[in-house]
């Protein structure tokens, strides 16, 4: 029964892999964009796909365990990407209301930056409590290991395609952290 959820989990992998190299076919011009809604999506779904993969045969589990899990994982991911895009969106206020030097303003996006960051641990705890109801105690070590070991593997993937795409990258970063920069971003 593990063989075959990995195997049918390996061949959607694959198959969905596969479509979304097939359906990028990138321009010169690509790499000065930012990703799309849909490219964003597509990425977001390849890794969800490739945790799933990943966690399976981490855990050992079976598909009575990976029937309840996949759905609860799947539920706090969508509830955790609401509450940090509301965080990206206000942290983009906030650096623009320093800009406007209005101190309201400011205290009030610091208040909902600090309210999101509540809702965000206290949705992280939900989750925990939850996953110990499904999980053995073996398996949730195994867990909490394999997250920070994903974790970070999904860095190191962003980071080499960063590298493979620099011009984009570097410099809107460079734009975004030192706008009063005496050189311009050519120069630099």
């Amino acid at each position: 029964m593990k063989k075959n959820i990995i195997k049918i989990l390996l061949i959607f992998f694959l198959a969905l892999g596969f479509s979304a190299d097939g359906m990028a076919s990138p321009d010169r011009d690509d790499h000065n964009r930012p990703p799309s809604k849909e490219q964003m999506e597509r990425v977001r779904k390849r890794i969800e796909t490739m945790r799933m993969w990943k966690l399976t045969k981490a855990l050992d589990l079976d598909e009575k365990t990976a029937a309840r899990l996949f759905p609860l994982l799947n539920k706090y991911d969508k509830k955790r990407a609401e509450i940090e895009r509301d965080i990206k969106d206000n942290m983009m206020d906030l650096r623009e209301a320093l800009e406007d030097e209005k101190e309201s303003k400011l205290r009030d996006l610091i208040e909902r930056l600090e309210k999101s960051h509540k809702a965000l641990q206290s949705l992280n705890d939900e989750e925990r409590t939850e996953l110990k109801q499904i999980l053995t105690v073996r398996q949730q070590a195994k867990y909490l290991i394999f997250l920070q070991e994903f974790n970070r593997e999904i860095r190191h993937i962003i980071a080499e395609a960063r590298k493979k795409r620099p011009g984009r990258f570097r410099k809107e970063r460079q734009e975004r952290d030192f706008p009063d920069h005496p050189f311009p971003p050519e120069e630099r």
